[in-house]
């Protein structure tokens, strides 16, 4: 029995409700439509690909330039009962086969593939041969040349509009300003898509800047007063300034 994007939200996932755009985004993709999807860290955008993966018959190829988040959405996901595995140079050879058979038989609900090797002849004739719900570009922005994160691998999947033209894409990124978003709609032949942005504001999230001196006290007192008993994350420079500042805090 199919189920509606609302049942899997809930059954699979355990929430009640959409975020923002999701379920727009979430309709659009199931009905066939291209999209680039502008949302900030922590707003879903996972979501946006997942469920119409799970609603669309066959599998959802979801590209991602981040081996360890690969590996922790796919561990995520089996947990949740899906059908998820991951293909990337972290993988052996018989690992690699395995996962590549799963996918030929139809038994994969979702993979996650590097950049890399969704370009290879071999891999994309694969694909030819399975039954495809979508193509989900994670990290989109790296296609720009304006960006820190430029991967040239990127600029070839404008190849997955002319092998599969009929397949749903979703380019989907957090970072990205007017001539990235430009960049991302035209190299990946984006342009008959619709766009999506969401609010970037995040009331929960503030920036205080003060000078360094005196700055192991400085930041003790900030913990003190402003987080006591709470975890958190301190970011230094350098290994040796990390390992320097953990000692001191902890003794």
């Amino acid at each position: 029995m199919i189920k509606t994007p609302k049942e899997i939200l809930k059954t699979v996932f355990g929430f009640d409700s959409f975020k923002g755009p999701q379920s727009e985004i979430i309709h659009h993709t199931i009905s066939g439509g291209d999209a680039l999807v502008l949302m900030p860290t922590g707003g879903g955008k996972s979501l946006c690909f997942q469920i119409p993966a799970l609603c669309r018959e066959g599998v959802g190829v979801v590209i991602s330039p981040l081996i360890a988040l690969m590996r922790d959405q796919v561990e995520s996901l089996n947990q949740l009962g899906v059908r998820a595995e991951v293909l990337n140079s972290s993988l052996t050879q018989a690992a690699t086969e395995k996962v590549e058979q799963k996918l030929l038989n139809g038994q994969l609900d979702l993979v996650y593939v590097s950049p890399e090797k969704i370009l290879t002849d071999v891999f994309l004739n694969q694909l030819s041969q399975c039954k495809l719900s979508l193509f989900a570009i994670d990290e989109a922005h790296c296609v720009s040349q304006w960006g820190h994160d430029f991967r040239p691998e990127y600029l070839k999947l404008s190849i997955l509009k002319t092998r599969f033209n009929n397949i749903p894409r979703l380019a989907l990124t957090a970072t990205a300003d007017g001539p990235t978003r430009n960049d991302i709609l035209e190299r990946l032949e984006l342009k008959e898509g619709r766009l999506f942005v969401s609010s970037f504001d995040r009331p929960n999230i503030k920036y205080i800047i003060v000078s360094k001196d005196n700055s192991k006290n400085k930041l003790l007192k900030f913990i003190e007063d402003n987080h006591a008993g709470d975890a958190g994350i301190i970011y230094c420079l350098s290994r040796a300034r990390v390992e320097s500042t953990s000692k001191w805090l902890t003794k």
